[in-house]
C-alpha cells in the first residue's frame, strides 16, 4: 500500500473518530480544547490570523475571537481589557436568542405555534390603534421573519421608542399599519421588544426567569446580565453573556436543537428557523445573498453565490458594533466575535470578510 493511500486512510480514520465525538459532546463547565490542526484547521494561517487581530491590522477594536470546532475549542483570544470570564454586551444578537426562546416555549408546550395572532398574546390590553384587519392578521411568524406590515420602515423608528417612557408593549402594538404582513420586509427591533412582553404573557413567568430555567441552565450558562424596561428584559438588544456562552448557544444549533438528553428546541426548528423566509435583505460587507429566517441572517457559504434554490448555509447572529455568532454545520463550526462600543460601522460588519476571507480559507 502506497504511502499517499496510508495518510489518506489515516486522514479519513481521524475525521470519522472526531465527528464521533462531536455526536456525543455537549461542553459542560468549560469547554474542551484543541489546537485547530488536530481539528482539519490550518493551524499556521489560524496564529497569523489571530497575530493580525491582536496588532490591529486588520480589526482594531476588537476584544475577542471564539472557534468552536468538532465541538472543541480551538481558539479563545481576548485583545481588550474583557477576558474570558467577562460579560459581554450582544446588542441585536439578544434577538436571535429572543427567537430561541420562542421555540423553546414552543417546546414547552407554551405556545401553540407560529400561526397565532400577535394581539391574542396581549389581554390586557382592551383596545389598540389603527386596528384594521392587517393587524388583525399579524401572527408571531411575522414578528419573527420582520415582515409585520407595521409602517416601521427602518430602525429610525427605534429611537423615538427608546426615548418613551410609558409602556413598550403598547406602543409598539399600537404602531400604524402599511400593508398586509406577510410581505414587505423592514429591520424591526419594536417588534422583537415586543416579544419579551408576548413571551412573559405567554409563560406566565419573567422572560428572564423563563429564559434561565429552560435556556440557560440546561446549557450550563449561569452568568448573564439582561437590561429591560419595567420588568420586561431587553429582547431586542439587551442581553449580555460571555463569548464562550454565546458559543453554546451556537452549538445548540449544531446539534439541531438538543442538549444532552433534552431537546432544548422543537425538532424541526433549526430548519425552520434558518430557512430563506425572506430571500434577499441588504448587502453588507460585500455579501449580497444576506438572508433572513426566524431572526436571524442567513449567509452563503461563498461570499459571491447568489443562488437562492440552496439551503442556507451559515447562521449569523448580528448586533451593533460587531458582536456576531456564525454557525457553519457544514464544518461543525461556531465562530464568535465581540467588538467594542468604539466601532465604526466598517469595523462593525468587518467580522462577516474576516470570516469568508480568513477562517473559512484556515479549514483543510
Amino acid at each position: 500500500m502506497s504511502k499517499t493511500i496510508v495518510s489518506i486512510f489515516y486522514l479519513f480514520a481521524i475525521v470519522i473518530v472526531h465527528a464521533q465525538e462531536s455526536d456525543d459532546y455537549w461542553p459542560g463547565k468549560e469547554w474542551r480544547v484543541s489546537a485547530p490542526a488536530d481539528q482539519g484547521l490550518d493551524g499556521e494561517k489560524l496564529d497569523a490570523f489571530v497575530r493580525d487581530l491582536s496588532s490591529g491590522k486588520l480589526l482594531k477594536p476588537v476584544n475577542s475571537l471564539t472557534i468552536i470546532k468538532n465541538g472543541y475549542m480551538v481558539v479563545d483570544k481576548y485583545f481588550g481589557e474583557e477576558g474570558k470570564n467577562d460579560l459581554h454586551t450582544l446588542q441585536s444578537v439578544t434577538k436571535s436568542i429572543t427567537s430561541t426562546l420562542i421555540g423553546v416555549a414552543i417546546q414547552q408546550d407554551m405556545i401553540a405555534d407560529l400561526e397565532q395572532s400577535v394581539l391574542s398574546f396581549f389581554p390586557e390590553y382592551s383596545s389598540f390603534k389603527h386596528l384594521d384587519e392587517n393587524k388583525k392578521a399579524m401572527t408571531l411568524k411575522h414578528c419573527l421573519t420582520m415582515r409585520t406590515g407595521q409602517a416601521w420602515t427602518g430602525e429610525s423608528h427605534l429611537g423615538a421608542l427608546n426615548r418613551y417612557s410609558g409602556d413598550k408593549m403598547k406602543y409598539v402594538l399600537d404602531y400604524k399599519m402599511e400593508g398586509p404582513p406577510g410581505n414587505q420586509w423592514y429591520y424591526n427591533s419594536g417588534i422583537a421588544i415586543l416579544l419579551g412582553g408576548l413571551l412573559q404573557n405567554a409563560t406566565k413567568m419573567n422572560t428572564k426567569d423563563f429564559a434561565m430555567e429552560y435556556l440557560f441552565e440546561p446549557l450550563g450558562i449561569t452568568s448573564y446580565r439582561w437590561d429591560g424596561h419595567r420588568g420586561i428584559p431587553h429582547t431586542g438588544g439587551g442581553l449580555y453573556l460571555t463569548p464562550r456562552d454565546m458559543a453554546r448557544i451556537g452549538y445548540l444549533y449544531l446539534k439541531d436543537g438538543r442538549w444532552e438528553n433534552n431537546q432544548i428546541l422543537p425538532e424541526n426548528w433549526v430548519r425552520e428557523a434558518t430557512t430563506r423566509h425572506v430571500l434577499s435583505t441588504q448587502t453588507i460587507a460585500g455579501v449580497s445573498l444576506i438572508s433572513y429566517g426566524y431572526m436571524w441572517w442567513l449567509l452563503p457559504s461563498r461570499k459571491t453565490d447568489l443562488d437562492t434554490s440552496k439551503p442556507s448555509e451559515i447562521y449569523m447572529a448580528y448586533g451593533h458594533w460587531g458582536q456576531f455568532i456564525f454557525i457553519i454545520p457544514s464544518y461543525d463550526m461556531v465562530v464568535v466575535f465581540t467588538n467594542d462600543r468604539t466601532a465604526s460601522y466598517y469595523e462593525e460588519i468587518r467580522p462577516i470578510s474576516l470570516l469568508y476571507d480568513y477562517i473559512l480559507k484556515s479549514v483543510r
